[in-house]
């Protein structure tokens, strides 16, 4: 199962593995101050689960199904209303509100993340192929970032010669702060260890998370 969680990450979140491109242009817009939409809002439920604040840093401990560790950091820009993309310092992934749901686009057009209502039982074609469907509304999980209470929970179960189960949970105000990638016996997982804004440690473009208490 090696790169599945690389895989779901890449797509409904980051990207597994990312290393920093050496040219300048790619490094100054990771270091960049913020200059997407501060304020905005799509009206859409689906921000309380997936919030795309501009400049809000996310960090994920990462542990592969040998059990090597790692660390991967995504960077929020928000374009619009609308839009929204996470940074990493490989590329970017984008994402919009739509009228029932979240989507994100993909090689193949655009696939969606959650999808309304928001309830135990709502169910799509995820983006793996699988069929996705949410299993929780009102879960409690403990991350390194913190305790989390009232969250969703979905699972992508992808059938066929390498069957795969995705597991994902979002929380009111963080977003995505546990994934799960299951093939047999194999796991890999991302969990979230912090988030928010980010301090300048300096003039050489270094940055912390300021963490953000999750909401009680």
């Amino acid at each position: 199962m090696r790169g599945s969680v690389a895989i779901l990450l890449s797509g409904a979140l980051l990207a597994c593995g990312a290393t920093t491109p050496d040219d300048d242009a790619s490094k100054n817009t990771w270091t960049a101050s913020p200059t997407g939409q501060q304020g905005v809002t799509s009206g859409s439920e689906l921000e309380r689960y997936f919030p795309l604040v501009d400049g809000n840093v996310y960090q994920y401990v990462t542990e592969g199904e040998t059990g090597e560790q790692g660390m991967l950091v995504a960077r929020v820009h928000r374009a619009d209303a609308a839009r929204g993309e996470l940074r990493f310092p490989s590329g970017a992934k984008r994402f919009e509100y739509v009228s029932d749901g979240l989507k994100i686009s993909t090689g193949m057009g655009q696939a969606y993340v959650l999808k309304t209502p928001i309830a135990v039982g709502t169910s799509w074609t995820g983006e793996h192929g699988g069929q996705t469907r949410i299993i929780s509304v009102n879960a409690i999980i403990d991350v390194k970032a913190g305790h989390f209470t009232g969250c969703v929970q979905t699972l992508e179960e992808r059938r066929g010669d390498r069957p795969v189960k995705y597991a994902t949970t979002f929380c009111p105000g963080t977003g995505i702060v546990l994934l799960e990638a299951a093939s047999g016996a194999a796991l890999e997982r991302a969990e979230l260890s912090s988030y928010g804004a980010p301090v300048k440690l300096g003039p050489d473009g270094v940055f912390k998370t300021q963490t953000t208490p999750p909401p009680q």
